[in-house]
């Protein structure tokens, strides 16, 4: 961009400024005036007591001294190459999955072993790919590894490049959770949400009769059977698993909010219905736990989805799974979940766990989540597990082109704006993650 053409964009962005009317304080006072309005019924979503938010020093957490669990703290993360995609139309992710294990005298020889899962998707007949797996015990530990074919008929969407890396990313971050499982004596953090939801999604799908990958393959079962098992099994044993979504779309508590402000006809001064200019929760959480100060972490009380987040279904969310569950219903696994804003950075985590552990009582709500709140103070950013876990998994730029030409039976297809006018500037940024 030229000089001529920032300057109109300066310009722009003046304007842009002059029309908008509630800006910094005034922004977090009406956010924080309309946050309290989720402690009202209705909307799809129930705060776990009154709607609260918190203001304490890193410090104060950092030291907590009433941690049940202690270390070490343990994460679960699985990186993937990206979608790897070929002229004759085959389709590729691999997944690496790793465990993170944190603290100054923790054992971490289990982080040595992998789990790799190569989905790969072909639609032609005279194809002979088939599930095939593989064993390696090298000096670096035993790394398990699989060719998982993607059944053709099993997808109609569009975007089959997004569900044949979903399908990696998680077959192979909840196989190696549930591998490990002997091996967790603690808190046990996932890199995201607690369950794989879009894979969830194609088996809500079928449990209600309709059309989805989960209809004709048995592997969408699988991967949430997987994360199911580590829940029952850490519940089994007291230690908590917990869910740390860094960026998330979603907006669930903004479509709630907006449901109880108009169930409950809630008006302003003016007798009109508070705006909700927020589109996405994490937007409205960051206004909601602004602060200045680079030595507290501000956090809310928790929250519950009171019905499934399929919304075009009855049933709970795991309603499929009942039969398998082995600490309670469905309803009793659905995520509880709040909000903690970093200092420096901004940036809003939602930490996730299942209501089957924080609905024992206050103090149980409390200590996991000090816990989570002490293990984030420590870095002022994710758990040191999930940055292990993250480091030891990650697959670089580098390593994805090397992966990408591996195959000698497929030319690859390139993209012009990724593989073209991207490569030649900066894509630091842009190295692939879970």
């Amino acid at each position: 961009m030229d000089v001529e053409a920032f300057g109109l964009v300066r310009e722009m962005f003046e304007q842009i400024d002059q029309n908008v009317p509630r800006q910094g304080v005034e922004q977090t006072t009406r956010a924080r005036e309309l946050f309290s309005y989720l402690g009202k019924s209705g909307g799809g979503v129930a705060s776990i007591g009154e709607p609260a938010f918190y203001r304490t020093p890193i410090t104060q957490l950092g030291r907590w001294s009433e941690d049940p669990w202690g270390k070490p703290t343990y994460a679960i993360d699985a990186s993937t190459t990206r979608p790897l995609e070929y002229t004759n139309g085959l389709i590729a992710d691999t997944a690496y999955a790793k465990l993170g294990v944190a603290g100054t005298d923790a054992d971490r020889t289990a982080e040595r072993s992998g789990t790799i899962k190569s989905v790969v998707y072909y639609d032609d007949d005279e194809s002979t790919l088939h599930s095939e797996k593989f064993n390696h015990n090298g000096g670096g530990g035993p790394v398990r590894g699989e060719i998982v074919p993607f059944q053709p008929e099993a997808d109609s969407t569009r975007n089959l490049s997004k569900s044949v890396g979903s399908v990696a990313q998680h077959l192979a971050e909840g196989e190696h959770a549930r591998r490990h499982l002997d091996d967790i004596d603690g808190v046990l953090f996932l890199d995201g949400s607690l369950y794989p939801l879009g894979i969830l999604y194609w088996v809500l799908l079928d449990h209600a009769g309709e059309s989805s990958p989960a209809q004709l393959w048995e592997r969408p079962a699988e991967i949430v059977e997987n994360y199911i098992e580590v829940i029952d099994h850490q519940y089994a044993r007291g230690y908590p698993v917990l869910g740390v979504v860094k960026t998330s779309t979603t907006s669930q508590l903004i479509d709630g909010l907006e449901e109880k402000l108009a169930s409950h006809d809630v008006q302003t001064d003016a007798g009109l219905r508070p705006d909700v200019p927020w589109m996405r929760d994490h937007q409205f959480i960051a206004d909601v736990l602004r602060d200045d100060s680079f030595d507290h972490l501000t956090y809310t009380s928790w929250f519950v989805s009171t019905e499934q987040a399929m919304s075009r279904f009855d049933s709970e969310l795991l309603a499929p799974f009942a039969d398998t569950l082995q600490s309670g219903n469905p309803a009793e696994y659905r995520r509880a979940f709040f909000f903690v804003r970093l200092p420096k950075s901004e940036f809003v985590l939602r930490v996730e766990a299942p209501l089957l552990f924080v609905r024992k009582s206050e103090e149980t709500r409390h200590e996991i989540q000090h816990k989570a709140l002490k293990e984030i103070a420590h870095r002022r950013d994710v758990p040191e597990s999930i940055a292990r876990a993250d480091r030891i998994a990650r697959i670089n730029n580098e390593v994805r082109e090397s992966v990408r030409r591996l195959l000698e039976s497929s030319q690859p297809s390139m993209d012009y704006n990724w593989d073209g006018r991207w490569s030649q500037d900066d894509t630091s940024e842009m190295d692939i993650q879970s």
